[in-house]
């Protein structure tokens, strides 16, 4: 009985140990659920309520654009010549040096002339008896005393060594090479003592006037015109602008080429440009006056279309396909699809959802078309 009363007794204990330990863990639950719901409640606001998405904006305007076509050449002088002598011969005198300026007609360098003095001597007698001869024939013509085909033998023998003198002194000043342009000895391949023959042994150059020469397309040469201004772009002057006309294009292409040379007149009072130099030049392809603009970065791609963001008095974002036309790279044409004073989105479209409110950098959801200039960081209404 005792042993009965016992088990009846250790039963009872387990239930009411089970029941109690159902309860902790009910009010465990419970105190957890109270935790998490004020937790929950404390952070949804902020989960539910999501911040509108920031964007800078800009005005469809009408502005001149224009659009340019980068070609590159060499500066050059716009007069230089290779010389070559006439003559050969060993080198007898240097008379200057890479870098000197010379004007024309400076002697440059001489070339033994030994073999050519005689004739040149004797060349230059015959001509001075001749020339006597015939002056004294026209005396005595004149007062009677000699006949007229005396004279004219006498003129015959004076033009026949008139040429010969003539044809010798050009041999002789061959071997004494000069400059045919002033400016500056650009090389020099000639010593004293060195043989000079039929290649080139000097260069000289006038860089007063630069140019460079350059070649054009099919398309580019009926788009630019003779006179036109272009921009020069130097990279060993940090890419300074300068200025340069177009002063000669050819009306054919090269022969055996597709392209059409031109020369263009290098505008440089600073002296900074030198013959040598790398350049670029910024040739306008096309234009136009008063077209609708936007920034470039306004216009994105959707589905292979060019798209706008445009905004309405409330800010609520709207796609809105284009046409565009010229592109600078700064700023577009839009042929269709706005109209002047259309506010649009330049940044931050990849993050907008069409119909939903956003918000304009630098001010409240409420900035109008008439303020939104104030945030144009492109400049599109630069007074």
């Amino acid at each position: 009985m005792e042993k009965e009363n016992k088990r009846e007794r250790w039963i009872k204990m387990a239930k009411d140990h089970k029941i109690l330990s159902v309860v902790v863990i009910l009010l465990l639950l419970a105190t957890v659920f109270r935790i998490g719901s004020a937790i929950y409640s404390n952070i949804s606001p902020n989960i539910e309520k999501e911040e509108p998405v920031t964007v800078e904006t800009g005005v469809a305007e009408l502005r001149d654009i224009s659009s340019t076509t980068p070609l590159t050449g060499r500066i050059l002088p716009k007069d230089e010549v290779a010389i070559i002598p006439l003559a050969s011969g060993k080198v007898t005198g240097v008379y200057v040096k890479v870098g000197d300026y010379v004007g024309a007609g400076t002697v440059l360098f001489q070339i033994d002339n030994s073999q050519v003095v005689s004739s040149y001597n004797q060349a230059k007698a015959a001509f001075d008896l001749a020339n006597t001869t015939y002056s004294n024939m026209a005396t005595l013509y004149e007062a009677g005393a000699v006949s007229k085909s005396s004279l004219d033998q006498s003129y015959v023998s004076f033009v026949s060594a008139r040429e010969s003198f003539n044809s010798a002194s050009e041999m002789y000043a061959n071997y004494s090479v000069t400059s045919p342009i002033s400016g500056y000895v650009t090389s020099l391949n000639v010593t004293v003592g060195s043989m000079a023959g039929q290649t080139m042994a000097a260069s000289v150059a006038n860089t007063d006037s630069l140019i460079i020469d350059i070649t054009v397309s099919e398309y580019l040469a009926t788009k630019i015109e003779k006179g036109e201004q272009v921009e020069i772009k130097i990279s060993s002057l940090k890419d300074k602008s300068y200025t340069g006309i177009l002063s000669e294009i050819s009306p054919a292409p090269a022969y055996g080429t597709l392209t059409y040379p031109a020369t263009i007149d290098v505008i440089d009072d600073s002296g900074d440009i030198k013959a040598g130099m790398f350049a670029e030049i910024m040739v306008k392809d096309n234009e136009a006056k008063s077209a609708l603009c936007v920034p470039s970065d306004a216009v994105i791609t959707k589905s292979g279309e060019n798209i706008v963001v445009l905004l309405d008095k409330d800010n609520i974002p709207k796609y809105k396909k284009v046409t565009t036309g010229i592109d600078n790279g700064e700023i577009v044409e839009i042929v269709s699809g706005l109209k002047q004073g259309d506010l649009i989105v330049v940044t931050g479209q990849q993050y907008i959802k069409e119909g939903e409110a956003v918000k304009i950098s630098g001010g409240d959801s409420g900035l109008t078309k008439d303020n939104a200039k104030t945030y144009d960081n492109k400049g599109l209404d630069k007074e």
